[in-house]
C-alpha cells in the first residue's frame, strides 16, 4: 500500500511537531533538573557557610570569654597591688606622723624647765646645788620664760 504524498508530508510534519514538543519537554525537564541541582548546591553551600559562621562565632565568643577572664584577673591583681601600696603608704604615713609627733614632743620638752630650773621674774634660772645662774640662749642673752616653759629651747 502506498501512501499519498500529502499523507507522507502530514506524517512528517506531525512527526516534526511531536519531535519539537518532545525536545521542548526534554529541555524543560533538563532545565528543571539543572535548577534543582543548582538550588541544592546553593542550599549546601549556604549551610556550610552557616556552619562556618557558627563555628567562627563560637570561637570568637570563646576568645572574648578568655579575654574577659584575663582582664578580670588583671584588674583583680591591679586592685590587690593598689591596696597593698595604699596599705604600705598608710603604714609609712603612720610611722612618719608618729616620728613627727615624737619630734614635736621632744622639741616641746626642750622648752620645759627641768627640776633644776625655775622661772623667776620671766627669766630661766638654773640651780646647781646652792648656786643659781641665769640660763643663757644662743645669742648670749638670758632665756625668757613663762610658767614652766621657756621661749626657746633649753637643751
Amino acid at each position: 500500500m502506498v501512501m499519498p504524498l500529502s499523507w507522507k508530508i502530514g506524517a512528517g510534519v506531525a512527526g516534526l511537531i511531536v519531535a519539537v514538543f518532545a525536545w521542548n519537554g526534554l529541555s524543560q525537564y533538563l532545565a528543571a533538573r539543572h535548577a534543582e541541582e543548582i538550588t541544592r548546591d546553593s542550599a549546601r553551600v549556604a549551610e556550610l557557610d552557616a556552619q562556618q559562621a557558627r563555628a567562627h562565632a563560637q570561637q570568637y565568643q570563646a576568645q572574648l570569654a578568655v579575654n574577659l577572664k584575663q582582664r578580670r584577673e588583671d584588674l583583680s591583681n591591679t586592685y590587690q597591688e593598689v591596696n597593698e601600696q595604699a596599705r604600705q603608704y598608710q603604714a609609712k604615713q603612720a610611722v612618719r606622723l608618729d616620728r613627727q609627733r615624737q619630734e614635736e614632743l621632744r622639741v616641746k620638752a626642750s622648752y620645759r624647765l627641768d627640776r633644776n630650773q625655775k622661772c623667776v621674774g620671766g627669766i630661766v634660772i638654773n640651780r646647781s646645788g646652792s648656786s643659781f645662774t641665769q640660763a643663757v640662749g644662743k645669742d648670749g642673752a638670758p632665756v625668757p620664760c613663762k610658767g614652766d616653759t621657756a621661749t626657746q629651747p633649753l637643751r
